[in-house]
């Protein structure tokens, strides 16, 4: 059944309430049955959400007696707890009132539920609470919605304006049934921004305040937006909506309009006058806003001083700050310079060689105190072959250790020379003894004892052939060592487990994108040919573009350098890009309308010579006067 909204007062649990249930810990007390409580309380037409009663036998006049019922009965105004004896004082759309109990087996009226209520006096009481009470309250959190009949309330928006009126309590809905009359059960966005869905909101889109919203002065908030000719928005200033004496106020958000420069945030972005523009087309004031003073232009004085000692400054009222170029001696400040001179807008010099020859100092150079040589303690070398360990000692290097000659090999006479260091002479012919089993006839030879080696080799590529000192020849799988496997094309063929195995296919690249590299299986010999033209392909250059192959070489189309300016001479460098070369002395046009050609100076163009006074110009009946159309 859809619930309709009675006349009479709605009586509901306040927002953070526990439940307690019939079966808990708490004490349930049980409020007067319906004849006792005729003998304490005519209820009259206060509506508790209790079943109806019989009125006091001796009241006629159809009203409550609120002398007796009043302060503390069901439906009585209430501040707390404590103003409801036996019961407890809920949040009612018209207030706060003591609500009534759950009489004739906890049953209430139609749009109540019957709750179990824990008062301030920790007991727990069995009230009839209204349902649907901070339904269309103002809010700004989920959480000031709940109520114990309605636990799944959120603060929503109503309007379909996306929060702009403001977000208001509503209840969860599957269907319509679940709401009261004058709602729709639609989906809707949340304030918290979590994904919509469906709550009972208002017909028409619109929330009025209840008295008990009134009474607390409840507060949502909400934003005006505006936006200009073209459809762009200018900006969205947040406020607040109140539910006061006189009902829902509108929103306290001003109405968005274009940043001027008058020290206000116009547009309610955070930020004040930033898009304002004060310009007053003189390159030599200095034009920003004051704020409430509104536009200034200062002179820019000397802040064209470019802090550089190799330019000249100064301000042109069209072109704003000039520079020239100086060419005078100079100091840059680098005591590891030297002959320092103007140049490119800079102090520069040659940079100071600091090297001493000495390998025990160590050279650098301070930009304040210029050139240093600091004795070090590293490895070095004395010149003499025949010391060892040589280490920097102030600032001069020593070997304290000298060489042991003596290699310990009976076949050499051992000596040490000071430029060549050891030396070794070797004893050929004399006979000696290898103690190798696999040799014969020892005698010394090139400084080596040996003899007539056995020989071992049983031809198979696979196989590592050995001699031991003891038993002779020995034949094991090579592992790892080279081999060939028959393919020309293969690099570091190895072997394993006796086979020869094919390595590395040949390189055959040539480095060029614009060439298909192959190899010979049987000459080893690397084929490059040419790829179609029109190949995609890069040639290195950044002074190119859509570069492609063309019979097996990468180019692209060259692009435009030109900086517009006719007092430059415009080229590409394949590494850096795009650059110029000043011109001077070159014809140029200086752009005005009384004088011939001027001349490019420093990549400049001069002012030409005034034309001829009365000469007809621009403008109807001008002329030129002293270089100017007047």
């Amino acid at each position: 059944m859809k619930y309709t909204a009675p006349n009479r007062l709605l009586l509901v649990a306040a927002a953070l309430l526990a439940c307690a249930c019939d079966s808990g810990g708490d004490t349930l007390v049980a409020l007067p049955d319906t004849a006792a409580a005729d003998t304490i309380l005519d209820t009259g037409n206060l509506d508790t959400g209790g079943p109806d009663t019989t009125k006091d036998a001796a009241d006629t006049s159809g009203k409550p007696d609120t002398s007796t019922t009043c302060p503390g009965a069901p439906g009585c105004v209430c501040l707390a707890d404590k103003d409801c004896p036996g019961s407890a004082c809920l949040a009612t759309e018209a207030g706060r009132r003591c609500a009534g109990p759950c009489l004739q087996g906890n049953s209430c009226q139609t749009g109540y539920l019957c709750q179990a209520v824990t008062a301030s006096d920790a007991k727990t009481y069995k009230l009839c609470v209204r349902r649907f009470v901070k339904l269309c309250d103002p809010c700004t959190q989920s959480l000031t919605c709940k109520t114990l009949t309605e636990p799944t309330s959120h603060c929503v928006s109503v309007g379909n304006d996306k929060g702009a009126s403001g977000y208001f309590c509503a209840s969860e809905c599957t269907t319509v049934s679940d709401c009261p009359d004058g709602y729709l059960c639609a989906s809707t966005g949340m304030a918290d921004g979590s994904a919509p869905s469906n709550h009972c909101i208002p017909s028409d889109g619109k929330c009025v305040c209840s008295k008990l919203a009134q009474e607390d002065n409840l507060k949502t908030n909400c934003y005006v937006t505006a936006k200009d000719a073209q459809g762009g928005v200018i900006g969205v200033c947040n406020g607040a909506r109140v539910c006061s004496k006189e009902g829902l106020q509108s929103c306290t958000a001003p109405t968005p309009t274009p940043e001027a420069c008058n020290g206000k945030d116009d547009d309610c972005d955070g930020k004040t006058d930033e898009t304002w523009d004060c310009d007053d087309k003189d390159a030599c004031t200095d034009d920003k806003c004051g704020g409430s003073a509104g536009c200034q232009h200062l002179g820019v004085g000397k802040k064209c001083d470019d802090g550089q000692f190799c330019t000249g400054d100064s301000c042109d009222p069209k072109l704003g700050c000039q520079h020239t170029a100086l060419t005078t001696p100079c100091d840059d400040g680098d005591a590891c310079t030297g002959d320092d001179v103007c140049g490119n807008n800079k102090c520069s010099g040659s940079k100071l060689d600091c090297d001493d020859k000495n390998s025990c100092t160590t050279d650098s150079c301070d930009k304040k105190t210029g050139c240093s040589h600091v004795a070090n303690t590293l490895a070095c070398d004395d010149g003499d072959a025949c010391s060892l360990d040589d280490v920097c000692a102030n600032s001069a290097c020593k070997g304290p250790t000298k060489k042991a000659c003596d290699d310990g090999n009976g076949c050499t006479s051992d000596g040490c020379d000071l430029a060549k260091g050891c030396t070794t002479a070797d004893a050929d012919g004399t006979a000696c003894n290898d103690g190798d089993a696999c040799t014969s006839s020892d005698a010394c030879g090139g400084g080596k004892c040996a003899g007539s080696a056995v020989n071992c080799d049983d031809s198979k590529a696979c196989t590592l052939d050995s001699c031991d000192k003891t038993s002779g020849c020995v034949h094991k799988s090579d592992e790892g060592a080279a081999c060939e496997d028959g393919n020309a094309c293969t690099i570091g063929d190895t072997c394993k487990n006796s086979v020869c195995l094919p390595g590395a296919p040949t390189n055959c690249d040539d480095d060029n994108q614009c060439t298909g590299d192959t190899c010979d299986k049987k000459t080893g010999l690397c084929a490059n040919t040419n790829l179609a033209d029109l190949s995609p392909c890069d040639d290195g250059s950044i002074c190119t573009q859509v570069d492609v192959c063309t019979a097996g070489q990468c180019g692209g189309t060259s692009i435009t350098c030109d900086d517009k300016n006719p007092c430059t001479e415009d080229f590409c460098d394949a590494k850096t890009g795009c650059g110029s070369k000043v011109l001077t002395g070159t014809a140029c046009d200086d752009k005005q309308e009384c004088t011939g050609d001027g001349t490019c100076k420093n990549g400049l163009c001069s002012s030409g010579t005034a034309l001829s006074d009365g000469t007809p110009c621009s403008g109807g009946n001008k002329s030129c006067t002293a270089g100017k159309c007047l």
